[in-house]
């Protein structure tokens, strides 16, 4: 039974790059900031390789980019409301350098979505009103992608009678250990 709960967080989670409403899609993920307080942020799960390495996209001034080059220990969390299943992976978090790849990604960004890597100021920077943002080109873009490598992955599903909860490492080639719930 490992075996399968570990196959369907796998569906669920490429799931979420498939589905457009899955609820995979928007996940919490974690860093650590510089004086190690965790700080949390929504962002949109853009790839899951065949590996379960996952692909974010961010602005290169954004803090998380400062976080992952003191600590790149990160978390990501996701929940399912209809199943009532939480996955939680645990890993690390490095930016994307291969050139290759960027144009790859890059090319993703639709021209809606681009607004999210064009501001002229950094993300965070206070405006005194929403409409005031002003945008650069796309060619001028602060885009970057991030990639999480699971190390652990941490499954709770909630349900009668028993609610199942195990927890899969990388070191044990995922095969699985139940938890208490």
């Amino acid at each position: 039974m490992l075996q399968e709960l570990f196959s369907d967080l796998i569906h669920e989670l490429r799931g979420a790059i498939s589905m457009r409403r899955h609820p995979f899609k928007y996940v919490t993920l974690s860093t650590v900031d510089e004086q190690k307080s965790p700080r949390s942020r929504t962002v949109v799960l853009r790839e899951v390789s065949e590996s379960l390495e996952c692909i974010i996209f961010t602005d290169a001034r954004s803090q998380k980019i400062s976080h992952i080059s003191t600590n790149d220990n990160a978390c990501m969390l996701a929940y399912h409301p209809k199943k009532l299943m939480q996955i939680r992976l645990d890993g690390q978090l490095t930016v994307v350098r291969d050139q290759k790849e960027i144009k790859r990604l890059f090319q993703k960004v639709s021209e809606k979505a681009i607004k999210d890597y064009t501001t002229s100021v950094s993300p965070g920077c206070a405006i005194d009103q929403p409409d005031q943002v002003e945008y650069v080109s796309r060619s001028e873009s602060n885009f970057v992608a991030l990639k999480f490598v699971p190390h652990t992955i941490e499954y709770l599903r909630l349900k009668r009678p028993n609610h199942l909860r195990a927890v899969y490492k990388t070191e044990d080639g995922w095969k699985g250990q139940w938890l208490v719930p």
